[in-house]
């Protein structure tokens, strides 16, 4: 071998390594993030499940009965606790999908109509204090669909979130409906026109972090994208269209449960 050959040989050698090095160090850290991160999780949501137990037990009279003066900011404060830890199941999916790379999922069989009653449970107060119409319809005798009951109910709830949220006028409208080897979750609403391609580039898991020219609001929570990126981990999908009216409609989608 040359003189030349040897140093070249060596040169890649040293590449190869360094390379290695590095990839190790990147993948040591990430993983050191990525646990940290779940650790700050487990610890926060504790102190905001101790407070949502307490708001319900003033709500339910345990301590007495509430002035109505009082009642209306106990019951927004409800509203914001429960999107409190909506988002902080939201950044724990975040973390283990982008960090650790793996996400625990709870498949099994759900009600469609259950997953909308957990999703209203937690978003219904907020439209009645916002002065929303909500209009609900449930198509009858759906199948049960294969599913993460708690996610699906949690993404929905984002949905309904951020319809509230971005709503220009007239009520949202959720409507559950077979459509094929789905169920469908269609969350409608009349909101902002929305550039060419805009709508299709909010699905994106990082669409929240995008660099933007102006200071407007670009998403709720964590994103639309997000929601997708865990839907369709449980075999679903969301998908989301806006006309050149504003006519806003969100689909969230389940497969049927086999029998």
């Amino acid at each position: 071998m040359t003189l030349a050959a040897a140093f070249i040989a060596g040169a890649l050698a040293g590449a190869l390594a360094s390379g290695y090095a590095a990839r190790r160090l990147i993948a040591e850290r990430t993983q050191r993030y990525g646990r940290l991160f779940s650790f700050a999780m487990h610890e926060l949501n504790t102190p905001v499940t101790a407070v949502n137990m307490t708001i319900i037990n003033l709500l339910s009279g345990v301590f007495g009965e509430l002035p109505p003066d009082q009642l209306k900011w106990i019951e927004m404060t409800r509203d914001q606790v429960g999107r409190m830890n909506a988002l902080v199941g939201e950044i724990r999916d975040l973390v283990h999908m982008e960090l650790h790379r793996e996400m625990h999922l709870n498949l099994s069989g759900g009600a469609p109509a259950e997953i909308v009653e957990e999703a209203l449970a937690s978003s219904r107060r907020g439209f009645s204090l916002a002065n929303v119409d909500l209009q609900v319809e449930v198509a009858p005798e759906l199948p049960r669909v294969r599913t993460d009951p708690d996610r699906a109910a949690r993404s929905l709830a984002s949905l309904l979130y951020h319809a509230r949220k971005f709503r220009a006028s007239g009520p949202v409208s959720v409507r559950v409906r077979r459509r094929g080897a789905d169920v469908a979750f269609e969350v409608e609403y009349r909101g902002q026109k929305l550039p060419p391609g805009e709508a299709r580039a909010s699905l994106d898991v990082f669409y929240p972090a995008r660099k933007r020219k102006d200071q407007q609001l670009a998403a709720t929570g964590l994103g639309l994208g997000l929601i997708r990126a865990v839907m369709r981990r449980v075999g679903g999908d969301l998908d989301f269209a806006v006309d050149d009216k504003g006519q806003s409609r969100l689909v969230l989608t389940a497969p049927v449960e086999e029998a």
